[in-house]
């Protein structure tokens, strides 16, 4: 198989799946190596795909939120379970974290949390793989994406993250 109808291929397998595929899967699909895959993702991505890569594997990002906004908080890992679902019971997707480093500059991670599922899944990967969360480099302080169906949404978020003390002030 040719690697363009590979990449092809990889995308069509990504817009169908409802969850996300890990690069192993593909690999095994296509009949070629994980390393393969990964670069296959990145000139995808170089292409303007929107593909994103979270703990649980590759997914295409499909715009079902319209309205974004970025909101910066401030808190320690204990206050992490509240400020996620937070955002998910009010209808929000947390689709990012951003932090700046001061060797790195602006650091992302794509998140792609949309449930309590999603957030309890998130927290248990990070205990499991016994790491920190980004905002642990810079004393709590990070900035979120996070996208809902309406800017109302994104404003009772905002205010009910702010009411719980969870926003940088």
């Amino acid at each position: 198989m040719e690697a363009e109808t590979r990449r092809e291929q990889i995308l069509s397998t990504l817009s169908e799946s409802n969850h996300p595929v890990v690069a192993r899967v593909l690999a095994e699909r296509f009949g070629v190596s994980r390393q393969v895959i990964v670069g296959d993702i990145a000139l995808l991505r170089a292409e303007g795909q929107e593909i994103i890569s979270t703990p649980k594997g590759y997914i295409r990002r499909v715009e079902t939120h319209i309205h974004k906004r970025r909101i910066v908080c401030q808190h320690q890992y204990q206050h992490t379970q509240e400020e996620l679902y937070t955002i998910v019971d009010h209808g929000g997707q947390v689709l990012d974290v951003i932090v700046e480093h001061p060797l790195y500059g602006e650091i992302i991670g794509g998140l792609n949390i949309s449930s309590r599922m999603d957030v309890d899944d998130f927290l248990k990967a990070i205990e499991k793989n016994h790491t920190s969360l980004l905002a642990e480099l810079t004393d709590g302080l990070h900035t979120h994406t996070i996208s809902a169906k309406d800017e109302e949404t994104l404003d009772k978020i905002s205010a009910t993250l702010g009411e719980k003390n969870l926003l940088y002030k």
